[in-house]
């Protein structure tokens, strides 16, 4: 009966550093996500938003006054996230390798058994809200550079 109990009980735990291990890799999914996303927002995002902020602030010149003040709020909101962009992306990169080699360390401990599972969970709660700040200004930027490309590219077509 007491080796029944035993065995029951190595059961559980294996059952709970699986399903530890399975959040750890899902966590580890979404930062490796995110920082792919990240990677494809300064690729492209960033760099045709920046190409169409030139080309728009040219148009300027040729634009009467009303025509100028209303581009003008839309050019300094879009000159805004591209400079915030270039403040925090690199800081956004290093938390992504920093969160994801911490997610690989965490794994191993775990699965080598140099820590519990309780211990882990503690861990993994501070990655999740490192990996979920990390996602929340992915979307950010993602969003408020998709509607900046949307408002110039209005202005574009309005010169055409």
């Amino acid at each position: 009966m007491a080796i029944a109990l035993m065995v029951l009980a190595l059961g559980a735990c294996s059952q709970k550093q699986a399903s530890t291990i399975e959040r750890i890799e899902k966590l580890q999914k979404q930062v490796n996500a995110d920082a792919k996303t990240l990677q494809q927002i300064e690729n492209e995002d960033y760099a045709n938003l920046s190409k169409d902020f030139l080309f728009c602030d040219s148009l300027l010149q040729y634009m009467d006054t009303a025509q100028v003040n209303r581009c003008f709020e839309q050019l300094n909101l879009t000159y805004a996230y591209l400079k915030q962009f270039d403040g925090v992306k690199a800081d956004m990169q290093k938390k992504a390798a920093y969160s994801n080699l911490q997610l690989d360390h965490l794994k191993a401990d775990l699965e080598s058994q140099y820590i519990t599972d309780s211990l882990a969970c503690v861990y993994l709660e501070t990655e999740r809200k490192v990996a979920d700040t990390l996602h929340n200004r992915v979307l950010y930027f993602q969003d408020r550079f998709a509607q900046c490309q949307k408002e110039l590219a209005s202005i574009k077509k309005a010169r055409r």
